[in-house]
């Protein structure tokens, strides 16, 4: 039987291999199981565990899920050494981490694809430019990780008419890192990148930031939460629905998707820090706007 003749299977065996049990890897893995099950009632034979509890590639599943990154080492180390692995496919996952353990071959084949856990950085830059009309000089802390970001971010930043300024983080360097770059700067554009933004690091940036009057745009609703004027994020289950609509397509027999951005996303607003910087944001209106600009 091919993969995409899976249709016509009684049932499709499909594993969902989460990098950790609860939270977030739960809540996208519900999310794709729904999406799923609403054009294929009853056809999917389900296995959802953690990515360790694959210990054997035998029986052999007809489709793969990997959730986190994780889960997405443990899946390909898992079909290694099989000459025709079953089609994997990631969420949850940042773009830069699943091209550094991708299988360029598969990746070319088609046999793999995902659904980023993090945002275009079209998408990034536009809100800023929706958001806050009068910035134009974007500030960003670079790490090791976060700095492959970069030729997308520049391209994108150029086409609305902003200037980029780029500081790397060396270790505990973090101090000299802002002192440089947020004295120039309209606004600060947090990007996930663990070794900069962490829980260890976020108070003291925040904090930063909010001396110089400088607004931070971050990556998740807890960076609202703790005082960043704006957040740009997809909830897991946004991913989830998203990574069921392109496994759902696959097991109907059409071309798995490519690697891709989630199409639908969530824009918050800390309205206190907004007050104080003098900003009135209406987080609704905006995301009306950043949607409308993305339709075809």
């Amino acid at each position: 039987m091919t993969y995409g003749s899976a249709w016509a299977a009684a049932t499709i065996p499909v594993w969902v291999a989460l990098s950790a049990t609860g939270g977030v890897h739960a809540e996208a893995a519900r999310a794709l199981q729904v999406e799923v099950e609403q054009a294929l009632p009853g056809r999917i034979d389900w296995r959802v565990a953690h990515w360790s509890s694959f210990t054997s590639a035998v029986p052999e599943p007809q489709w793969v899920v990997a959730i986190g990154t994780a889960a997405q080492r443990g899946m390909q180390d898992l079909f290694a050494r099989d000459t025709t692995p079953p089609p994997l496919l990631s969420i949850l996952v940042p773009r830069l981490a699943f091209e550094r353990m991708v299988d360029p071959a598969r990746l070319r084949a088609g046999s793999v694809s995902a659904v980023f856990l993090d945002q275009p950085p079209w998408r990034q830059l536009e809100l800023i430019r929706l958001a806050l009309p009068n910035v134009r000089k974007v500030a960003m802390l670079v790490g090791a990780e976060s700095k492959g970001h970069l030729p997308a971010l520049e391209k994108a930043a150029k086409e609305r008419g902003f200037e980029l300024a780029a500081a790397p983080v060396e270790p505990d360097g973090l101090f000299e890192a802002l002192q440089s770059v947020l004295p120039n700067a309209d606004v600060l554009l947090a990007l996930p990148d663990p070794a900069v933004f962490n829980s260890q690091t976020a108070a003291n940036i925040l904090t930063a930031t909010y001396r110089r009057q400088v607004p931070l745009l971050g990556f998740s609703p807890a960076y609202v939460k703790a005082g960043a004027l704006l957040a740009l994020y997809s909830t897991p289950a946004q991913v989830g629905v998203r990574g069921g609509e392109s496994l759902r397509l696959a097991l109907t027999g059409k071309a798995l998707p490519a690697p891709q951005w989630p199409r639908e996303f969530v824009v918050a607003v800390n309205q206190d820090v907004a007050r104080s910087l003098g900003f009135a944001l209406d987080e609704s209106l905006i995301g009306q706007q950043l949607r409308h600009k993305e339709r075809p």
